[in-house]
């Protein structure tokens, strides 16, 4: 093993944990107001996946999350269908949110990696580069909050945890 591999992942610790908050990159004032997109691409099984947010019944989380990620680990978790695997705090998304989760497309990530790693997720997984573009997202775990009716952004996050990303649901992403 090597020295890295014996570091201790500070995000294990909860006292540090605590102390993160998220970083919201939308405007002081809350509004994003910015444009949703349709998402397509293609699942960890390579069939082709869109998500056409016009078909779907309120707030939509999309999930940007990364299959080599400490902190979006938990993220993982969370969204599985097996209520044993996730973690204490876990998701507990409100019935009306959609969550869809974005992984970067084949030509950056395995696709046999995120099935892996997508296993007791029922929910849809997009794996697409063009999605990371369009919402500008640069970094992970990052939750974007749409509206369908309007296809407009409510609210994006950082995700240091499932209360970060709850709190701006429960605002009405602001």
């Amino acid at each position: 093993m090597s020295a890295e591999e014996d570091a201790p992942n500070p995000l294990d610790d909860p006292v540090f944990v605590a102390g993160l908050r998220p970083i919201p990159s939308g405007s002081p004032s809350g509004s994003v107001s910015r444009p949703a997109s349709d998402l397509a691409g293609v699942s960890p099984g390579g069939d082709r996946v869109e998500v056409v947010l016009a078909h779907l019944e309120g707030p939509v989380l999309l999930c940007f999350l990364h299959i080599r990620c400490d902190g979006c680990d938990q993220f993982w978790r969370g969204l599985a269908d097996d209520v044993s695997a996730q973690p204490p705090g876990s998701s507990e998304l409100p019935d009306t949110v959609t969550a869809v989760v974005v992984t970067k497309g084949p030509g950056s990530v395995d696709r046999v990696e995120v099935a892996r790693v997508a296993s007791g997720v029922t929910r849809t997984v997009v794996m697409s580069d063009q999605a990371w573009a369009d919402y500008r997202v640069s970094a992970y775990p990052f939750f974007v909050l749409v509206d369908p009716g309007s296809m407009s952004v409510l609210g994006e996050t950082v995700g240091f945890g499932w209360s970060d990303v709850l709190s701006m649901i429960r605002g009405g992403g602001r």
